[in-house]
C-alpha cells in the first residue's frame, strides 16, 4: 500500500496511511474519512473485514470503498463486492485508473 499512499499523495489527496486491517478499521472509525481504500489480501483482519465494518456501521456506511486485489473473479473479490465494496480494482493497475475511480466515487458521495 506504500505505492497507493505515494500515488495518492502525488496527486493531492490526504492520505492517513493505516498498518494491517485492525488499524484500517480503528481509523475509519475515530476519524473523518472520505474514502477507503484497502488491499484484501492482508493478514489477522482481511480487507473484506475492513469493508464490512465500514459498511456495516451507521457513522461510516456511506464512505465509499475501493478493494484492490489480485484476485477480483475469485471468492475473496466476490466477498469483496458482497460486503459493500464500490468498487474493486484489479492488480496490477495504473495511477491513472486509481485516481479515475477515486475521482468518481468521491464526486459522487458529494453529490456532484
Amino acid at each position: 500500500m506504500v505505492f497507493i499512499t505515494h500515488v495518492l499523495t502525488d496527486a493531492g489527496y490526504r492520505v492517513i496511511p493505516a498498518y494491517g486491517g485492525e488499524d484500517a478499521i480503528q481509523k475509519a472509525k475515530s476519524r473523518k474519512i472520505d474514502l477507503v481504500v484497502t488491499d484484501l489480501a492482508m493478514p489477522k483482519v482481511s480487507g473484506v473485514e475492513v469493508i464490512h465494518a465500514v459498511k456495516s456501521d451507521p457513522a461510516t456506511q456511506h464512505v465509499p470503498v475501493i478493494a484492490v486485489t489480485a484476485h477480483i473473479w475469485d471468492a475473496l473479490g466476490r466477498a469483496a463486492s458482497e460486503v459493500g465494496a464500490d468498487v474493486c480494482v484489479s492488480k496490477p493497475f495504473t495511477r491513472a485508473k486509481l485516481i479515475q475511480e477515486i475521482h468518481r466515487l468521491l464526486t459522487a458521495a458529494r453529490g456532484e
